[in-house]
């Protein structure tokens, strides 16, 4: 007992000190994974900036070429890029400004590439507007004149300094990515030792947990359905199988049918009276044996409560082979018994029989009907088996 007592203090507190670890090596963790992926948020807005500022100098680098096309063709086709190309360097001055404040030179040097580009743009757009009224020969030379001008080599120059610091940048954030992203996996590491330690510690405990937990469920799922005196099912359960079966009542009778067989035992009261009510249970079990040794695996038979029983028989179109099924019953049920203690009992039982869809296509009905039939075996002499008929009548006692 101490020897017991002194390893669940050992365990106790080693638990409680993966517990600790975890819990910090958990908080760093997250302010690491929380960094990262902020680090990995600029690094894509970086990238982006310097996607716009590449760009800004490819569509300036477009529209330049084309001058030139033009110069020596003179095809209005050469000139097609001077729309696109504006818009498009217009757009990208419009996207670094939303993004200027993120970047120190950007911002220090915004004003200067927006009159830049401005100008670039408002020259080049003031060229297409004036071709357009103008001879070809006039306006080859008025490109002629514009191509080269300083202020697309002022727009090359600044965006070219802008990239070279928003590189630099890129490659700090693409350090501070590796970094914290090794950091993080160390951490994780340390989660993932820390953490096996109390599976290890716990998984014995749990496992056994788990196993009691489904026999426990499964003991109650038995117990929910299941006569607990003879094992059958009980009414709750034939009840619901029945319902089940009538769900889809067309395709049932289209195999043939049901028959519900209610039976009764004949002679159970002076068992319990002459030997007690431990040798009614026993004989109660006793017949539920022979009752499922008589019948297929497709049948089914429950316990109602008390010494009546129900058989659900599917497939059965006729009569014949219903009462076939009842004889049989009763045959296994009326021989002699063999009581506790040496104790000799005879009981007999008593079938009564409705068929589905013939007699009825509810349960209330169809069970109503075998009721009828059952007190027209009891009164006939009982140990025998009856089937519904149209206008029968119930009685009193059985």
């Amino acid at each position: 007992m101490k020897f017991n007592a002194t390893i669940d203090g050992v365990a106790l507190a080693a638990l409680v000190f993966a517990v600790v670890a975890i819990s910090a090596v958990s908080a760093v963790a997250i302010i690491s994974a929380e960094n990262l992926i902020t680090t990995n948020e600029k690094a894509l807005r970086m990238q982006r900036t310097v996607s716009s500022l590449e760009a800004i100098r490819f569509h300036s680098f477009a529209i330049e070429s084309s001058e030139q096309s033009y110069i020596i063709t003179g095809r209005e086709s050469d000139l097609t890029p001077y729309r696109a190309g504006t818009v498009e360097i217009e757009a990208e001055v419009a996207y670094l400004s939303d993004r200027r404040s993120e970047h120190p030179d950007l911002d220090s040097r915004f004003a200067e590439l927006q009159d830049v580009a401005r100008k670039y743009v408002g020259d080049e757009r003031r060229i297409v507007d004036a071709r357009r009224s103008m001879a070809e020969p006039a306006a080859r030379a008025m490109v002629k004149r514009h191509f080269g001008e300083a202020s697309h080599d002022q727009l090359l120059q600044i965006t070219y300094q802008l990239l070279v610091s928003a590189r630099k940048q890129m490659e700090a954030l693409e350090a501070d990515q590796i970094a914290y992203g090794d950091k993080v996996r160390r951490l994780i590491l340390a989660l993932i030792s820390s953490a096996a330690f109390i599976l290890v510690f716990l998984y014995g405990s749990l496992h056994k947990l788990s196993i009691e937990q489904r026999l426990a469920q499964a003991r109650y799922a038995h117990q929910a359905t299941h006569d607990s005196l003879t094992g059958l099912r009980n009414r709750p359960a034939v009840m619901e199988y029945i319902a089940r079966k009538l769900a889809d009542g067309e395709h049932e009778a289209s195999l043939g049918g049901l028959a519900f067989l209610l039976l009764d035992l004949d002679g159970f009261k002076a068992v319990n009276d002459n030997f007690g009510h431990d040798s009614g249970d026993e004989l109660l079990k006793l017949v539920a044996s022979r009752i499922e040794a008589a019948l297929r695996d497709s049948d089914y038979v429950a316990r109602l409560g008390g010494d009546e029983f129900l058989i659900v028989v599917p497939q059965v179109s006729d009569n014949e082979t219903a009462e076939r099924v009842g004889k049989k019953i009763v045959a296994a049920v009326g021989a002699p018994y063999m009581l506790l203690a040496g104790k000799e009992s005879n009981v007999t039982a008593s079938i009564g029989i409705s068929m589905f869809p013939k007699d009825a296509r509810d349960r209330e009905t169809l069970m109503k009907c075998a009721d009828l039939a059952l007190y027209k075996a009891k009164h006939a002499g009982r140990d025998q088996v009856c089937f519904y008929v149209p206008g029968l009548r119930g009685g009193s006692g059985r």
